[in-house]
Order: C-alpha cells, then structure tokens, then sequence
C-alpha cells in the first residue's frame, strides 16, 4: 500500500517551477511557486512561447517473449499488465504496465516486416523508446521543427491507449528514440443500463477483480469528453465505471420529473444494480461531487469510500447566476462558438438538457439547506479536493464541504479552469489512487 499524501505545503529552492500538487492543511496557506527567466543575447534564436511542460508517460520496450517478461516484472516489482492492445497501422501488440509514476509499455512485433521486428533483429530485447505527453502535439511538432529538429513523421500518427503520437529522428537525441504523445477522445462502446423509458451510458475499463471505482462527469459534462483522461490514469488499479447522469451524452432525460440530485444519485444507484455491486468507491466532479454525497446519504451501505473534486455545498444566488451563464447555449455560441459546437455535437438533446439544467441550478441555493444540514451524518471517508483557482466556486467552498463532513481530508490542487478534462490528472489520480486503496 502506498503512503497517504503528506499534509504541507511544498517548498522549493531551486526558482525553476515544478509540476507539484499542493495537499494544505485546514488552516495553510497556499504556496505559489516561483517562476523562472532567462535572458538571451542578440544573436539567439527567437523564443517561442514556453511550452506546457510534458511528463514522462511511459517507456517502450521490445520484446520477444512477451509472457516471459510480463512475469518477470511481476516478480520484480508486483505488477502486471492490465491491458493490451493491437496498433494494426504499425503492426504492434503493446501491452502496458502500472509502475506508478509512469508506465511500461511492452511492444510485441504483430509481422516480421515491422518496425519493432526490425529494431528486435538488429538490437534484440530492450529499451525501445521514451514518451512523454503533451496537451498539443501539432502545436509541438511545429515548435520542434522550428528548433531544426527532424521528426520521423509530417502529421500526427494513430498510437495505442487513444493516443496521437510522433517520434523524434534518434540522430536528434543522442541515439534514444523519444516519443511525444496527446491523448484524444476515446471511442469506448457504451454499455446501456434501462431507465426512464430509456437507458444511461455506461463505460467500464480495468480488470473486474479490482475494487470498482464509479466516476461522475459534472454539469453538461460526459465520460469520454471528460472523464476518460483522469479514467485512463486509474483503469489499472480499479475496476472504472464511468457514467453518463441523465440526459447527458446518450443518456436518456427523464420524462416530466425535473433533474435534481436525488435523480442522479439515482442514477448512480441504477448503475450499481445493474452491474450487480453491492457498494463501491465512488469520484465525482462538480455536479458528480453533489450527486456521489446525496448516494452517500440516501443509501450509505453502497458508498466504501468517497473523493469529490470541485464540489460546492454551500450554493449562493451568485453561485447560480454564475453557473447559469456558463449554461446558456446562446451566449457561448458568440463568446466560444468551437466549445458551443462540442458541447451541442456531445449530447442527444442539448436543446432540452441545457435548459433543464439552469433550471436545476435555480434550485441548489435553497436545496443546499438540507444537504449541509445532513453532511455531519456522513460517515464514509471523503476526500475533498479543490482547484486554487476555479473561477466559478472559490476555494472557500471546498473548505467549506470539507469542515462540515466528519470524516474528511482536504487537498488542493493547482488550477484554473472549471473543467475534469483539465484538471491536473497527473495530481489527481495518484491522489485518488492513494484515498481509495487506504486500508
């Protein structure tokens, strides 16, 4: 088991910005973290903007006798491969494993003319590659070929675990091949669960013999739009069940009953029947957060562990103007028409979902009566993590749900947009790895 996140702020010396979560006790403050500069003289080259940094996502390496290397990584570090997959275009079976900060990923040659059987026959078994992942991968090959650096392709190319990837020319790096890779949209076949004269969509990744973990998209929000990037980082340690809430995604709206958070603690509760899970962990986002709470409350023999992210239980009218405005279709269209596009391209009936949601949104400020007046009776162990931030719920409301509940810890996360897609996964899932598996 792993230790729990130190409470504490992190201090650093050396001025360079590290990619840090920030786990604050209840009366810390949060620690901003020093930038860094650096000066040119007049013959460098012209800077472009400084990039996101990339993380180190995973290492390749070749091998011949993938069974034989798969249990030998077992009985050195315990783990074992918890997916594969085939990249037919590169005639690829990769098979990936956990090693915690990163993963291995085991490349087995699919035909005896493809690029890993050639690399195997000229190099035998080993280290094939690094990969490190970045938000936008057009937007850093154009940046390498500006530096003078070759890439081994002109466009991005189909990569394993939904992934778009390109690799550095090896004659650029000293002899190790490098990869960068973004991560896209899944297309994950949806299993349908019967409710409201319809069904919810429901997505399951990871190995039914582990601890089932449900994970809840917020307002407007869906799992492969949304959750799927934080699911991928936890898919090998839990069994992931993600769920469409009602009316979003291909999940069907309720006929006349309003939405409300008893309708998608429901939700949630229709999804454990139907996968036969008499409890389970659960994490929810914004509106997730509010619904994981009301399941906890109205049927608490079905919640092992809770983790909620961006969740206010203490809404106030400005809450819900604020939230009604990130709602309304029309004024997004002229402020962001691309995000307008998506959100309309990601729902059956957005013209009847977003409405009904800023009419559930008028409703939470005198709903948040009886929630909070309930939280002190909730007794599963409840992660409470905020972003320092988020411009629609101030840090306050996180400290605010996490000093009501009795049995809670509290982490806050760098950020500042309202969004699971966005969130700073690389904190976040081993964080909720660490919560959920705690003895």
């Amino acid at each position: 088991m792993r230790a729990p996140p130190r409470h504490g702020t992190h201090r650093v010396e050396t001025g360079i910005q590290p990619s840090h979560c920030l786990y604050p006790s209840r009366h810390s403050q949060v620690h901003r973290f020093p930038s860094f500069r650096t000066e040119t003289g007049s013959h460098a080259r012209p800077q472009h903007p400084a990039p996101a940094m990339a993380h180190l996502d995973h290492i390749g390496i070749a091998v011949d006798d993938t069974a034989a290397v798969i249990e030998r990584f077992r009985d050195l570090l315990g783990i074992v491969s918890y997916k594969s997959e085939s990249v037919r275009d590169q005639q690829v079976r990769t098979h990936f494993l956990d090693a915690g900060s990163a993963k291995l990923e085991l490349l087995e040659a699919l035909a005896d003319g493809s690029p890993v059987r050639r690399f195997l026959d000229r190099h035998g078994e080993g280290l094939h590659h690094v990969a490190f992942e970045v938000d936008d991968l057009s937007a850093t090959m154009e940046r390498l070929r500006d530096a003078g650096i070759e890439l081994l392709s002109e466009t991005p190319q189909a990569g394993a675990d939904d992934k778009q990837i390109a690799f550095v020319h090896p004659s650029q790096t000293h002899g190790v091949l490098v990869e960068f890779c973004e991560s896209t949209t899944p297309d994950w076949t949806a299993r349908t669960v019967p409710r409201h004269d319809g069904h919810l969509a429901v997505f399951e990744r990871g190995a039914r013999d582990r601890p089932s973990l449900l994970v809840l998209h917020g307002a407007a929000g869906t799992t492969q739009h949304d959750a799927a990037p934080l699911i991928r980082r936890l898919e090998s340690s839990f069994h992931v069940v993600g769920v469409d809430l009602s009316g979003h995604g291909t999940s069907a709206l309720p006929g006349d009953a309003p939405l409300s958070l008893d309708l998608f603690a429901e939700d949630v509760r229709t999804v454990l029947n139907a996968l036969d899970l008499p409890s389970a962990h659960v994490f929810g986002f914004s509106l997730g957060g509010g619904a994981a709470l009301r399941l906890a409350q109205m049927h608490p023999k079905r919640v092992d562990r809770l983790a909620v992210l961006q969740t206010n239980a203490h809404w106030t009218d400005d809450h819900a103007r604020r939230m009604q405005a990130r709602l309304d279709l029309d004024g997004l269209a002229d402020r962001a028409p691309g995000r307008a596009a998506g959100l309309r391209a990601r729902h059956e009936a957005p013209d009847r979902l977003v409405p009904d949601l800023q009419t559930f949104v008028t409703t939470l400020p005198d709903a948040s009566d009886t929630l909070t007046q309930t939280l002190p009776d909730l007794d599963a162990p409840t992660l409470v993590a905020g972003l320092d931030r988020d411009p629609l719920f101030e840090l306050a409301s996180t400290r605010a749900l996490h000093d009501a509940l009795p049995n809670a810890r509290l982490a806050v996360l760098p950020g500042d947009t309202h969004s699971l897609s966005r969130a700073p996964k690389g904190c976040l899932a081993p964080l909720l790895s660490d919560h959920f598996l705690e003895a």
